[in-house]
């Protein structure tokens, strides 16, 4: 039996009303817990908030998705291609924060913050440091893009349409938790500057998903901004 045009219009709203439930409930975790993290150290407090936040971040989504939206399970197949634009605006990004390094590295960066940050995990050790740069760039990264673009910016797609508008509202919920742990190893200079940097990657990767819907595109482009950006973290820490 067709619906009428109330009841349509009743689970539309009712379908908004849950997208937007589960982008607030999923969108707060990440700046919860940086702010957190960096604002305890390493306390045992922040290490369970951590750990509940990642937990919640990485799972909510999937079983909002499956359990609460009812829908079916999905690895994001590639099948409108888009791996050579990925792989250029990838390159592209790596090129402009290898330059801005270059130039105003000196004016930005704070190394002894940043190694008073990573010292207590361990992370001032080269082959600690070397194995988180590989889980960030291959498994966090696709974590994130699963998160802030299958997710955040499908269900901000959902609530406001558009497709320009939902990259630039998607990256700036992308930018908050990164903006907030910036501020603790950068001047203000260099943590606007960089976080500015990080809303233009954030609304690439998220333009890359709505345009290609597959976020291993995205991840592309993300996972050269990431070896761009852990390679000056190398350089710091262990130099080359």
């Amino acid at each position: 039996m067709k619906k009428s045009l109330a009841e349509e219009s009743a689970t539309g709203e009712n379908s908004r009303n849950l997208a937007l439930l589960g982008l607030i409930l999923v969108s707060i975790a990440p700046s919860v817990s940086v702010l957190t993290g960096f604002a305890f150290k390493v306390g045992l407090f922040a290490v369970f908030v951590f750990i509940f936040t990642k937990v919640w971040v990485f799972g909510l989504p999937a079983f909002w998705h499956l359990q609460i939206e009812k829908k079916e399970f999905s690895w994001s197949p590639v099948q409108k291609g888009g791996w050579g634009m990925s792989l250029m605006l990838g390159i592209g990004m790596m090129a402009v924060i290898w330059l801005a390094y270059l130039i105003l590295g000196d004016q930005m960066l704070q190394p002894d913050a940043l190694k008073a940050i990573l010292d207590p995990v361990g992370l001032t050790t080269p082959w600690k440091l070397a194995a988180a740069i590989v889980f960030w760039v291959f498994i966090n990264s696709v974590l994130e893009e699963y998160v802030f673009r299958w997710f955040i910016t499908s269900k901000i797609e959902q609530l406001i349409g558009g497709k320009w508008r939902s990259a630039l509202l998607s990256s700036a919920v992308f930018t908050l938790h990164h903006s907030i742990a910036l501020v603790f190893f950068l001047d203000p200079f260099g943590a606007i500057l960089s976080s500015v940097g990080v809303f233009i990657g954030g609304t690439v990767f998220s333009w890359l998903y709505l345009e290609y819907r597959s976020v291993w595109i995205a991840w592309v482009a993300h996972a050269c901004a990431d070896v761009a950006i852990f390679a000056i973290a190398w350089n710091i820490i262990v130099g080359f």
